[in-house]
């Protein structure tokens, strides 16, 4: 994930954690073997909402040496935490782990043994191909357990390309204006209005919710 094409919120955090970090950089305080084995993900949140609310001036402060190190020490930790994401979305077998576009994400569900993804864009791009009527793309056994998709390689379902307009996809294959994928991933209630919304429209297309296997809803963001 390139962080040049990073809405402002995301900047903000990743700003956030340099800083919480530059903190013990500078003196040399990390956490010891016994500090971590106590520490938890909410202490680190904690950390980075608390210093987000100060980051232009702390910017200013930086020097390139510590913003340097602390870009490789951020992207050697977004490394750890991306699989760690992965594991929360129940995967239909045999079916592959779809690839969701960068710049957008997938929205999954799985409906009597069938798993259904929506491509969906961040505001800023637009799908490649032209795709208003095609709202999603589907892996299960009348398709082989292999992924519809116009692309090749089999896993990838979209991509979302840098555009002013929007116009390729359908109206609700956009994340809002004011959120993006991971935006809509890190909330419980904007992950269900995404969700709700894919079963409202497959429901419209006839495709029956009432088997869905509710464990596997999920939402994947693209890198």
């Amino acid at each position: 994930m390139l962080f040049s094409s990073c809405p402002l919120w995301k900047t903000l955090v990743f700003i956030s954690l340099a800083v919480f970090l530059a903190d013990f950089t500078e003196i040399g305080a990390f956490a010891s073997p016994g500090e971590c084995e106590s520490a938890t993900i909410d202490d680190v949140n904690e950390s980075l909402e608390k210093y987000s609310k100060c980051f232009h001036e702390m910017i200013a402060k930086g020097e390139k040496g510590a913003i340097n190190f602390l870009v490789w020490t951020l992207q050697e930790t977004l490394d750890l935490l991306r699989p760690a994401q992965e594991k929360f979305c129940k995967q239909l077998h045999p079916c592959p782990l779809p690839a969701a576009p960068r710049n957008g994400g997938l929205v999954c569900v799985t409906i009597d043994n069938a798993q259904y993804c929506k491509p969906m864009c961040n505001k800023g791009y637009d799908f490649q191909f032209l795709r208003r009527s095609r709202l999603y793309e589907v892996c299960g056994n009348a398709t082989g357990f292999s992924w519809t998709t116009q692309l090749v390689g089999g896993k990838a379902l979209a991509v979302c390309n840098p555009s002013e307009t929007a116009i390729s996809g359908a109206k609700s294959a956009y994340f809002p204006t004011n959120s993006t994928c991971l935006h809509t991933l890190a909330f419980t209630e904007t992950q269900r209005e995404q969700l709700n919304t894919f079963l409202k429209e497959l429901g419209e297309q006839g495709i029956d919710g009432s088997n869905r296997d509710k464990e596997a809803d999920c939402i994947i963001c693209g890198y």
